[in-house]
């Protein structure tokens, strides 16, 4: 660290910690899912880790490496009248990016939740992710408690709407 002369030391630094504003209203720990998510991400630690968040809390994973797979799998689950609850969609992936894949999804008339998964956290980056037709946006790294609450929220309204 360097030298220390003139840094002076504290003898109790809890005394000077001031607290943190909370983030935002607090989150369920324990938050229990009960629904299908179809989780679309090329990154083998991130499909490992959101699906770990994900199955823990209770719900049906299926992956795909890309988004081509993914668009198919959407479709062809809505198709067999067992459609996913929550689509949690990486914009960044090769074959098919999740812009494209989200894109061809609401041209082929499917309207189920699809949640953007990006790095990219500058609010132009959100708008091009909700004009693409994601309902929403979780940026990258994953918040679990706040992804839990994002897919129960919107996996209860598909439910709701059965």
């Amino acid at each position: 660290t360097g030298p220390l002369d003139g840094v002076e030391l504290m003898d109790d630094p809890a005394r000077v910690m001031t607290p943190s504003e909370p983030a935002g209203p607090p989150v369920a720990r324990n938050t229990q899912l009960s629904c299908r998510v179809l989780l679309a991400e090329d990154g083998p630690d991130n499909q490992r880790l959101i699906s770990f968040f994900l199955t823990k809390a209770g719900a049906e994973v299926v992956q795909a490496d890309n988004g081509l797979i993914a668009h198919d799998l959407a479709l062809s689950s809505q198709e067999k009248g067992a459609p996913f609850d929550v689509v949690l969609m990486d914009m960044q992936m090769p074959v098919m990016d999740g812009y494209e894949a989200t894109h061809n999804l609401r041209e082929a008339g499917y309207n189920g939740p699809i949640i953007a998964l990006t790095a990219h956290v500058m609010s132009t980056d959100q708008e091009k992710c909700l004009r693409a037709g994601c309902n929403d946006y979780m940026a990258k790294p994953i918040n679990r408690e706040k992804l839990l609450a994002m897919i129960c929220e919107y996996a209860s309204r598909v439910i709701q709407h059965d």
